[in-house]
């Protein structure tokens, strides 16, 4: 009995002296490197960036102060916005999105600018034909102009 347990003691001592090999300690004189850390996830590189698509849409342009206050009855809302209400200085300021296929979709501030002064012009309509690059959710503009 008590060779079994001095064996199993001696057994559960060299498992935990396995788990670490003991390194001899370096010279004084020779410095001591350290590994690099390990990259946590994935890098940088191997994340890819979200696809530009050209896309044409159809649709009526609404300012996001508007078109997020009216996120629950949007569709009914845009019927009756007018023009006026979204060249309002906070809500031309709150930037611009196009609504079309029951989805609202928000263009950069770049092309909000440019669609605050498409909008100026008064032969101009909320109801427009745009295109633009979709990159991820987010719209820039390249053309856009009245539905016929």
């Amino acid at each position: 009995m008590f060779l079994l347990l001095l064996l199993a003691v001696s057994v559960v001592t060299l498992a935990f002296a396995q788990e670490e090999p003991m390194m001899p300690p370096a010279p004084p004189d020779m410095p001591v490197e350290m590994a690099p850390p390990v990259p946590v996830g994935l890098p940088s590189e191997a994340v890819p960036a979200p696809q530009v698509e050209q896309v044409t849409i159809m649709g009526t342009i609404v300012d996001n102060m508007c078109g997020s206050t009216n996120k629950a009855t949007l569709e009914e809302f845009i019927k009756t916005h007018t023009k006026e209400c979204a060249l309002m200085s906070d809500c031309a300021a709150s930037g611009y999105s196009i609504y079309a296929d029951d989805k609202l979709m928000a263009f950069d501030k770049e092309s909000s600018a440019k669609i605050e002064e498409f909008l100026k012009n008064p032969a101009s309509k909320l109801q427009v034909i745009v295109e633009a690059n979709k990159q991820g959710e987010e719209l820039s503009l390249i053309s856009i102009k009245n539905q016929e």
